[in-house]
């Protein structure tokens, strides 16, 4: 793990007894939202610990590592991400995992993995990035025009931006993300090869069950939607139904073969 650093954190912390019995157990990697760290992702982590070994993303500019730059550019963070989960990744099947942002920076480092057999891409909250569309849709915005779209989305960091000191704390991370996730677009005719499983909340603002169906677009393999009760942050009320979603996906999913075992509670792509 030691040489994935700064870029993947464990979480929880490993121990001895975390060894997995057999050989190819699964991970999960969580990549995070804009303006979150790593953090953000320890719930969800910890209730797929005893699943799969768990990890997310720390992104430069937060929490140990918010005296470095911020990013500005989704391209090039896929880049530094990329060559860090080549690292980490091993020959275990992996989950990659990412909300909003996290789910085009996750797709970006999937689309730059050239050995895909193994993984499964879970996007939540995002559309497919075809049709990518935010609130704020140019690079730069007002502080409160962002404080604004924040409120509009919901989850932890509304409340935070109420607060003067936190906000003057909080609000450079986010409207940078924000601004890079502005400026994303994908490569043209961009798609994985592995199998994706897109997560949306069924009041969320930022999607639509089109938009989302439309991630087939960008993966050969078959894509499969499961819409939760909920807004933008339906991983923050739900997390317990949205884990147990990834684990009966790890379950179904065969490495290597390319599609999706039928099930209850989700909507099949062709």
């Amino acid at each position: 793990m030691s040489d994935a650093l700064p870029w993947i954190r464990p979480y929880p912390a490993p121990g001895p007894a975390d060894e997995p019995a057999g050989a190819r157990r699964w991970k999960v990697l969580f990549f995070p939202h804009s303006g979150s760290s790593a953090g953000s992702y320890q719930r969800l982590a910890s209730l797929l610990s005893g699943d799969a070994r768990t990890a997310c993303v720390q992104y430069p500019g937060r929490a140990e590592r918010e005296r470095e730059p911020l990013f500005t550019d989704l391209h090039r963070l896929a880049d530094e991400v990329a060559a860090a989960f080549a690292r980490w990744r091993g020959d275990d099947p992996v989950l990659v995992f990412g909300h909003s942002l996290g789910a085009a920076v996750a797709y970006e480092v999937v689309r730059r993995t050239a050995d895909q057999d193994r993984l499964l891409l879970a996007v939540s909250g995002h559309p497919a990035p075809s049709r990518l569309g935010l609130p704020l849709d140019r690079p730069t915005f007002s502080d409160d025009q962002v404080v604004d779209v924040v409120k509009q989305l919901g989850g932890a960091d509304a409340d935070l931006l109420e607060h003067p000191l936190l906000r003057q704390l909080f609000l450079p991370v986010i409207r940078a993300d924000l601004s890079a996730h502005a400026r994303y677009r994908p490569a043209a005719d961009s798609a994985v090869r592995c199998r994706v499983l897109a997560l949306m909340g069924d009041h969320d603002p930022l999607t639509n069950p089109s938009d989302v169906q439309a991630w087939q677009e960008h993966t050969r393999a078959p894509l499969r939607v499961h819409a939760f009760a909920g807004g933008h942050f339906f991983t923050d009320e739900h997390p317990e139904e949205v884990a147990a979603v990834l684990r009966d996906a790890m379950a179904l999913a065969t490495p290597g073969s390319g599609s999706f075992p039928r099930a209850g509670g989700g909507t099949g792509g062709a």
